[in-house]
């Protein structure tokens, strides 16, 4: 997995927690492990400042891709994909620092293990056999800006018989956004803070196009995000209600 593996992460904007990523990741990454970063429309300052910070790392094969509109991230993550030339990605947060070089030994150890969707805990770092696309779809184009398209995603993978695991290997990375935590009081400021509607660099949970889109695909117990819990992410938990529509990535369509 080493030498055919991607690191992937969207950013908007938020350089210093990027920054900090990147280095981090670099510091407990193998060297052959490519990184690939794609862009959400950010300030031409911060591409300028990414680009200075990646050209300082040495013995890694790194790409870049800038955009000229705020993508989703179901489009990032599908583009990265799409850039990405190794069989298996990972993708990270951008405001994840990494602590330990377990976090990719575990990762790699579950692939190992016949696993082809692997979480750290959950959506903020995980690995994907893209041998697994043909047989669940790409990331769901058609939600918006904001939450839900990622259990969306996990859901048709059990769906299919991907081989899903979630690991809980301690403090391996963190949250260094000023708002995240893993104490249960900032969580709640968080949820609070991501429901208000305008944030400029950060993806609100308080869309209710998503939410209302998520409900429309699958019927489970599910009231909404109002009270932030999350929704189903196992076809277990829920029943499709209608089939996949245009399932490949929609990037290039916005340019024609």
């Amino acid at each position: 997995m080493v030498n055919d593996c991607t690191l992937i992460w969207s950013f908007r904007n938020r350089y210093e927690l990027l920054e900090r990523s990147i280095l981090s990741a670099h510091k407990t990454c193998p060297k052959g492990v490519n990184f690939c970063l794609v862009d959400a429309d950010s300030s031409e300052d911060t591409i300028k400042s990414v680009r200075t910070l990646l050209n300082s790392l040495e013995g890694r094969k790194i790409r870049v891709c800038e955009a000229s509109y705020r993508s989703s991230l179901a489009e990032a993550w599908n583009l990265g994909i799409m850039l990405s030339s190794t069989r298996y990605v990972i993708f990270a947060s951008s405001d994840i620092e990494f602590l330990k070089d377990q976090w990719f030994s575990e990762l790699e150890s579950a692939i190992y293990d016949g696993m082809e969707y692997v979480m750290l805990e959950n959506h903020s770092v995980f690995a994907l056999d893209k041998k697994a696309i043909p047989r669940m779809g790409w990331f769901d184009e058609h939600f918006n800006i904001g939450p839900h398209f990622d259990t969306d995603f996990m859901i048709r993978g059990s769906e299919h018989g991907v081989k899903i695991r979630v690991l809980y290997p301690p403090n391996v990375y963190s949250h260094n956004s000023s708002m995240e935590s893993t104490e249960e009081t900032h969580k709640d400021i968080d949820i609070k803070e991501r429901q208000k509607v305008d944030l400029p660099d950060r993806l609100p949970m308080n869309d209710k196009f998503n939410e209302n889109y998520f409900k429309s695909k699958w019927q489970s117990a599910w009231n909404g995000w109002s009270e932030g819990v999350h929704p189903p992410n196992h076809i277990g938990q829920c029943s499709r209600t209608k089939k996949e529509i245009d399932p490949h990535p929609l990037y290039t369509k916005k340019y024609l």
